[in-house]
């Protein structure tokens, strides 16, 4: 399985490449820099810059002067800032190793990618289109809406005895002022096509959202005998686990998904669901613990590594490519022997984009990984290398042709 990296830090060392940091975000790069925090993201988001500087370059040989010239593109980026302040000096030699690892992807590269059409003309993806970011939209019990992408850290709002604050990483948090039993009014986060989101509910429990997807919930889970939640689109979950104070026989109280066409009953456990309405199938995979599907009264029990299948023929389980499964939350697209209209839903809900197929629709299926956090052109351009399918981009429509 990839090492897990921290999907907003890349964010951030994008932009700060990008030249699109604010003054703050570029205090914090610089910080973290001095640090020498966060080294994997660095060494993936400066390699994946390298391999697309090369993807983007179609022909089977470079010239000498264009290597050195992506080499210095690199080698600049990493120290342009040392000379603006001392303070990144310790760090200057571990930069320079990722600069000549950079360098070496690129070479061999060079000398080992293949594209089926030397001739192709790129002009059609020259229009690009960024990846998505950390945006979703908090509305309130009394209908109150919330952007979180610009609200302000600290206390967002204050429920009866519920507090909703937004931390300094970006996430939200509920908490219940000691000895009351809080405000069970449904709450409800949603991201929007381009978007994913954080929130930890009452109980603890962290819900990562993925692009296009609803959340509802209560307020506070106090004095409820089950914690239920709804889902529509995709989220990963690590429910907490939560004891009935009022029993003597202590009891975890269970927490219940429901999406458009299942319930999944846990305990305390980490699980992925995917319920797109636009999906033929919903899947609920398991990471750790145990959990419980029901669907059309059908009751199936997974174990870790296990996937629930509902669908058209009901409820099935299948053993879970965890890696495909986890690859939005990791920070990559991965696809696996999937067709074009399957990859094209996942880019478009990232992208948010709409997409259009222009005349049959290839049969073949698509395998790889690429980064989630680089534009839309740097996608596609690996996909067309199959020489199968081609794009253009039109505004915020990406036409499929074959």
């Amino acid at each position: 399985m990839k090492e897990k990296l921290n999907n907003e830090i890349i964010q951030l060392f994008i932009k700060y490449l990008n030249n699109q940091c604010s003054k703050t975000e570029l205090e914090k790069v610089l910080k973290l820099i001095e640090e020498g925090s966060y080294k994997s993201e660095w060494e993936f988001v400066i390699t994946e810059d390298a391999a697309a500087l090369v993807n983007s370059n179609h022909q089977t040989e470079m010239p000498v002067e264009v290597i050195s010239g992506l080499h210095d593109k690199i080698q600049n980026t990493i120290t342009e800032e040392n000379n603006k302040t001392s303070a990144l000096s310790l760090q200057v030699s571990y930069w320079r190793k990722i600069a000549a690892a950079a360098a070496i992807l690129i070479t061999l590269s060079i000398g080992t990618f293949y594209y089926f059409s030397k001739q192709k003309n790129t002009s059609d993806l020259v229009r690009d289109i960024a990846p998505g970011g950390s945006k979703a939209i908090l509305t309130l019990a009394n209908g109150r809406k919330i952007i979180l992408t610009d609200a302000k850290n600290g206390q967002l709002a204050a429920l009866g005895n519920v507090v909703v604050t937004k931390l300094a990483n970006g996430k939200i948090i509920y908490s219940v002022k000691p000895g009351k039993t809080g405000e069970a009014s449904p709450n409800t986060i949603e991201t929007p096509k381009g978007g994913q989101y954080q929130v930890i509910l009452p109980d603890g429990s962290r819900v990562l959202l993925n692009a296009a997807s609803v959340l509802t919930y209560p307020a506070s889970f106090a004095g409820l005998k089950e914690r239920r939640v709804l889902l529509k689109g995709e989220a990963y979950f690590e429910v907490a686990k939560v004891l009935m104070k009022d029993k003597e026989v202590k009891q975890r109280i269970p927490f219940i998904v429901v999406t458009g066409n299942q319930e999944i009953k846990v305990l305390g456990t980490h699980f992925n669901v995917n319920s797109y309405s636009d999906e033929p199938q919903t899947k609920t995979t398991l990471i750790e613990g145990s959990v419980q599907v029901i669907s059309a009264g059908t009751k199936k029990v997974l174990l870790p590594g296990e996937q629930a299948i509902v669908g058209p023929n009901g409820l099935s389980i299948s053993e879970a490519n965890i890696d495909e499964v986890l690859a939005w939350k990791n920070g990559y697209f991965m696809f696996e022997s999937e067709d074009i209209e399957s990859v094209m839903r996942k880019i478009a809900r990232w992208y948010d984009v709409d997409v259009v197929f222009e005349g049959d629709k290839p049969k073949d299926r698509f395998g790889g990984t690429v980064s989630r956090f680089s534009n839309v052109s740097q996608v596609l351009r690996k996909l067309e290398l199959t020489n199968k399918i081609h794009f253009r981009i039109e505004e915020r429509r990406i036409i499929v042709t074959k």
